[in-house]
């Protein structure tokens, strides 16, 4: 599962210790992952368990989520709704296949990622709802292995002119510039003009800003950082759409990719092959944009903060 490094403008834990979170998040996850599939694996293997099991394990659950509140009601006078990273007892007995299992676990993996790219220890920006529900987001982030990194439409100071950027994937060797075009289903996307594309499904046509004028821009700026940071990388682009296709030439633009139904799943599977673990270069470059991307937050309170620390390492 990719890295989400960076959330538009939002606060970011990675941005604070670029070369500490990755390794981090990657062990909190196996661990989590193998402490869940274990805890399956001892009630459904079990023939028959008694309801009197069960109800001990949710009385359990009940005692700590107490014992936790309890300690914060020492500490403060006031109480408030958080933001829980993962809820222990949501995984008691209530699935009853691995798969289903492993779904919630990655549904919720996601949120936590969510949380992580929207807040740190003590500070937090505001998040989108629509993030929770956002299918691209998540197809990237858990298509690609954990030795990528993903920066998703951040805003980017450079030199003095901020610019919100779309999607960059920056591995171990190269980075990728993506536009993902939205649209209906089977929609075919051509070129029309320098300036314009055109969407066309069945007999309806609209026209939408030519994806190449952003990949340009992005791939500009980055080349400049590179080259001024003395860091070498690939600088790749692609313009995507999962459920349509792309009738589109280049001309004067460079070589692009371009990713639709046809061949999005070989691209996809070639990055999941790429074994090469998080390289030094990756994270000195990863942090250099962290350090020029803008961020907008707000100051946890006190009591948020209490709760954020105690439950820093659970995941």
């Amino acid at each position: 599962m990719a890295h989400l490094v960076k959330l538009e403008d939002y606060v970011s834990r990675y941005q604070y210790d670029m070369y500490r979170y990755p390794s981090q998040f990657s062990r909190l996850k196996r661990e989590r992952w193998a402490r869940l599939k274990r805890e399956w694996e001892a009630s459904y293997l079990v023939e028959n368990p008694s309801v009197e099991y069960f109800v001990e394990q949710q009385k359990k659950s009940i005692r700590n989520a107490f014992s936790k509140l309890k300690h914060f009601y020492k500490r403060k006078n006031q109480t408030e709704d958080f933001y829980n990273d993962f809820k222990e007892h949501q995984y008691q007995f209530k699935y009853k296949s691995l798969p289903e299992l492993k779904m919630n676990f990655l549904r919720e993996l996601f949120e936590f990622q969510l949380n992580w790219a929207s807040s740190t220890l003590v500070e937090k920006s505001l998040l989108k709802k629509s993030y929770l529900r956002d299918e691209t987001l998540k197809w990237f982030l858990q298509s690609l292995p954990d030795n990528y990194f993903v920066f998703y439409y951040p805003v980017v100071t450079y030199p003095k002119a901020a610019v919100q950027f779309d999607i960059l994937i920056v591995g171990p060797t190269e980075i990728w510039c993506i536009v993902n075009l939205e649209g209906r289903e089977n929609s075919i996307f051509q070129t029309y003009s320098e300036r314009y594309w055109l969407e066309l499904n069945g007999d309806d046509e609209r026209k939408i800003i030519n994806p190449l004028l952003s990949l340009n821009r992005m791939s500009t700026i980055l080349n400049k950082i590179l080259e001024v940071t003395e860091i070498r990388f690939k600088v790749k682009k692609a313009v995507l759409t999962r459920e349509g296709y792309i009738d589109a030439t280049t001309s004067s633009w460079g070589r692009t990719t371009f990713l639709d139904q046809r061949n999005i799943n070989e691209w996809q599977q070639k990055l999941k092959n790429n074994s090469t673990p998080i390289k030094s270069t990756q994270l000195r470059f990863s942090q250099k944009l962290l350090d020029l991307c803008q961020t907008t937050s707000e100051p946890r309170s006190e009591l948020e903060q209490d709760f954020a620390e105690e439950n820093y390492e659970n995941l």
